[in-house]
């Protein structure tokens, strides 16, 4: 009976134990990056305060936030990345989400990279230095306030590419400063307003070359374009007018986009 007794207590033991390893392997809540690549996995709310990269599958259940000064690129040929929150790039912070051809050796074939990157929420760059996003799914809304560093000239200039992406909401960019600007071949459930830019990469004649290009877009709602250095225009790239559900208004409606 006494070694029966024994036994019960050994199997009671194991399952706390077992239980208490399971919990151990729940997803973390918030976290913070500071360096590096991030692991593979799923997460709560991130916070990334140095230069980091995200280059496998990664799921963040929670809001990301890219710190003052801070670097986050999720633009690499092997990322798989969905977001279920917010993202906010703050004062300086770069963000790099899908693949920009030219800033990371992503493949040749643009069609792989549709659906890679998923935002479930709003992007914000409020003051960044720049923002990269290509290829990329967010079901809410993408903001550009100020930021950008007009001193960073060609070669190897400040660009703030928006292309090749699918957008529900809406698309602002607004007093971002730097050597080229664009919104490119994206699909635009809202308004896209872009003012008070300036971009100034300029040709050998001095002129400016093809910043501030505005094309190939389908948009659902208004395509606003005001004060911006270049005017908005279509550029060098080869693209095509807009395609607007609502209006086209200042700039866009003068230059025939």
């Amino acid at each position: 009976m006494t070694r029966f007794k024994i036994l019960l207590g050994v199997f009671a033991l194991l399952a706390v134990g077992i239980g208490g390893s399971s919990a151990v392997a729940k997803p973390p809540g918030k976290v913070t990056c500071s360096s590096g690549a991030i692991a593979p996995g799923v997460y709560g709310a991130l916070t990334v305060t140095g230069a980091c990269t995200i280059t496998g599958n990664v799921t963040i259940n929670g809001k990301v936030t890219v710190a003052k000064g801070a670097d986050l690129e999720g633009s690499f040929l092997g990322t798989r990345l969905t977001i279920n929150g917010n993202v906010q790039a703050k004062q300086g912070a770069t963000l790099g989400l899908g693949c920009s051809f030219g800033f990371h050796d992503c493949g040749f074939d643009p069609s792989a990279w549709v659906g890679n990157v998923t935002v479930n929420g709003n992007i914000t760059a409020n003051q960044a230095l720049t923002m990269y996003l290509d290829f990329t799914t967010v079901h809410g809304n993408v903001a550009v306030n100020g930021g950008g560093d007009i001193t960073m000239v060609d070669p190897g200039g400040l660009v703030l590419p928006i292309k090749d992406n699918v957008i529900d909401g809406s698309v602002m960019v607004h007093g971002w400063e730097g050597a080229w600007f664009g919104i490119i071949r994206n699909t635009i459930g809202g308004n896209v307003n872009a003012s008070h830019t300036v971009g100034t990469r300029l040709d050998e004649g001095g002129t400016f070359l093809d910043s501030t290009e505005i094309v190939t877009n389908v948009i659902g709602g208004n395509l606003i374009c005001k004060q911006n250095t270049p005017p908005a225009q279509i550029g060098d790239s080869g693209g095509t007018t807009n395609t607007v559900g609502g209006n086209k208004i200042g700039e866009c409606a003068l230059n025939g986009l």
